[in-house]
């Protein structure tokens, strides 16, 4: 039993590192295609290796009819709506400060809770949201307190946020009737029937430059089967085992790796009011989990 908790949280940690890549990644492949082709084609090549996986090894299982709504609520929630805003979120600011304000995703849902599942929000739910909030605003400016970052960006990544929330709350669902592969497998499919037409829309009026494969083949290829496909059923996994409200915890660990990584590959520089901001993002965020998890001793 010990050995499968472990397992548990490596899951989780593992999905982080790669999602905390994923904003590098997409980052690198925009500066080719605009975000609605480059999440369509993400889809595709996370729908092709899944469905070899799941055949080849025998792992599919049925998917009751009934559910299907489910499955296409889940799916219009992420990857619908959150990879649009995301991406857009992602075009218009920098990897660091992306991941920083998408890593708010797991304060915000216990006030999701509190509304719609009747869930009672604790001071220290409110103190947290205050601090990582702020840590935000602080990465946002620059050192005469000036806004530094697209507001149109900001907006959209936001929107990412609050429908990470609505996706969080159909996950919590779904894992109680399939097999986190099943679940990751059937919301890459839904989710690319979405983006075909908007696809064709999107693309007559801001085309992509799909000439340069060279340049952008390999960070689609790592969102399409690491972030789309491993990453997913790891979170998946974790969320199954950990629930909504413990799994959340580990998104505190994408700003973190994402700023390293950045550092790392001279994408881009951590200044200090980003080490600040990633700091209260992180501390605002895990010190309101860890009182949820002392109420419930």
């Amino acid at each position: 039993m010990k050995n499968r908790n472990y397992l548990v949280h490596i899951a989780g940690v593992i999905a982080m590192i790669i999602w905390g890549l994923s904003f590098i990644w997409s980052t690198q492949v925009y500066r080719n295609l605009n975000p609605t082709a480059t999440i369509f084609l993400r889809l595709v090549i996370a729908t092709i290796f899944f469905t070899a996986i799941l055949f080849i090894f025998g792992l599919n299982e049925k998917v009751e009819r009934k559910h299907l709504g489910l499955f296409a609520l889940a799916a219009m929630f992420e990857p619908f709506l959150y990879f649009i805003f995301e991406g857009y979120g992602l075009k218009n600011t920098s990897p660091i400060i992306g991941s920083a304000i998408i890593a708010m995703i797991p304060l915000v849902t216990p006030i999701a809770a509190s509304l719609f599942l009747k869930e009672r929000l604790s001071a220290m739910n409110i103190v947290g949201l205050i601090v990582s909030f702020l840590g935000v605003m602080v990465m946002l400016m620059n050192k005469n307190l000036e806004f530094v970052a697209s507001t149109k960006g900001v907006i959209f990544l936001f929107c990412a946020v609050l429908v990470a929330v609505g996706y969080s709350i159909s996950l919590a669902k779904l894992t109680k009737l399939y097999k986190p592969l099943t679940i990751t497998w059937m919301q890459n499919i839904v989710g690319m029937i979405y983006f075909i037409p908007l696809t064709i829309i999107i693309e007559q009026f801001e085309p992509s430059n799909f000439g340069n494969v060279s340049e952008y083949i390999f960070p689609l290829v790592c969102l399409g089967v690491l972030c789309s496909a491993v990453a997913y059923s790891l979170w998946a996994f974790a969320f199954s085992k950990l629930g909504a409200s413990r799994a959340n915890v580990y998104s505190n660990l994408i700003p973190v790796f994402t700023g390293i990584f950045s550092f790392i590959l001279g994408i881009e520089a951590l200044s200090s009011n980003k080490i600040l901001g990633i700091v209260m993002v992180v501390v605002g965020l895990i010190f309101s989990q860890l009182k949820k998890k002392e109420a419930r001793v």
